[in-house]
């Protein structure tokens, strides 16, 4: 689960909507450097020294929740193929371990694979938003 006030160390992905805009040489997956959830300011690097970026919590996705995945792969097993059934699998476990580096891989995965992209992450802002709902539930 990603914690709202220590996002730092999170991998994310750009959105794909901004790849052919904002993408270089660094690529689309980076990991959150430092984040001012109040100001929706979340700083990323995308490469070894390369200058953190500037981004919007809806600019950038992340890995949704294993039980989630594996949840979607329950209810749609029949409709997807076996390839998306088999990265999507991977992404669960990676994502089940949490190490940065099995953190990184599961997303080159989805990076890679556009049909499975709306059952392995989700915008960064909406979990903000999740969690800021749950907060107030209490």
């Amino acid at each position: 689960m990603i914690d709202e006030q220590n996002l730092k160390g999170t991998v994310v992905m750009l959105h794909p909507e901004m790849w052919e805009a904002h993408a270089d040489t660094e690529g689309v997956i980076g990991e959150i450097v430092k984040a001012d959830p109040a100001r929706d300011d979340f700083y990323v690097k995308y490469g070894d020294g390369a200058e953190p970026r500037l981004h919007s919590s809806d600019a950038l996705m992340v890995l949704k929740e294993p039980d989630e995945i594996y949840e979607y792969l329950q209810n749609h097993s029949a409709d997807i193929s076996p390839f998306d059934f088999k990265d999507l699998k991977t992404i669960a476990l990676l994502t089940d371990r949490g190490t940065l580096k099995q953190m990184r891989t599961a997303m080159e995965l989805v990076e890679k694979n556009e049909s499975i992209r709306d059952a392995s992450v989700m915008s960064l802002d909406k979990i903000i938003r999740l969690q800021q709902n749950k907060g107030l539930d209490r």
